[in-house]
């Protein structure tokens, strides 16, 4: 019974925070096919899941690639913002795959154009082996909706 008590009281405990928070909604699904969201959150924060930028129009490039992939990228999270009521400002956290390395110095070139006079969250990058599609890059967000 002591046993059982204690358990009732640590779970208890445990439940505060969460009880205290608001829980995860979508904020944005893309489509009830696909078995992901493209935006959940939590209070004023919304985890953005990663785009792909290959499209038929880039998979036939093959120069400027990576810089075309980016640009798709970002302007697809720019229309995912905008319909959140948020823009580039509220992104506080990047992550970045890259199926190449060597490719760093265009997407950096062409991501920073969407940060040009705010201030870029901060990122991390890696070189994966794959992505979906036969992609280039991979970009997913975190960001903070501000009332302000």
């Amino acid at each position: 019974m002591k046993r059982a008590v204690l358990a009732i009281a640590a779970l208890a405990f445990a439940a505060q925070p969460v009880l205290a928070q608001e829980g995860p909604r979508i904020a944005h699904n893309p489509s009830s096919r696909i078995p992901f969201s493209a935006a959940v959150q939590v209070g004023n924060t919304y985890w953005l899941s990663g785009k792909l930028g290959a499209n038929s129009e880039t998979r036939a490039m093959t120069e400027g690639r990576m810089a075309a992939e980016t640009h798709n990228i970002m302007r697809s999270f720019g229309q995912l913002l905008e319909e959140l009521g948020m823009d580039y400002g509220d992104l506080v956290r990047a992550t970045v795959y890259l199926t190449d390395i060597d490719g760093y110095g265009e997407m950096n070139e062409a991501y920073a154009q969407y940060f040009e006079g705010i201030d870029a969250p901060s990122r991390v990058a890696m070189e994966v082996s794959g992505l979906v599609g036969g992609a280039l890059i991979e970009i997913s967000f975190i960001a903070v909706k501000t009332d302000g």
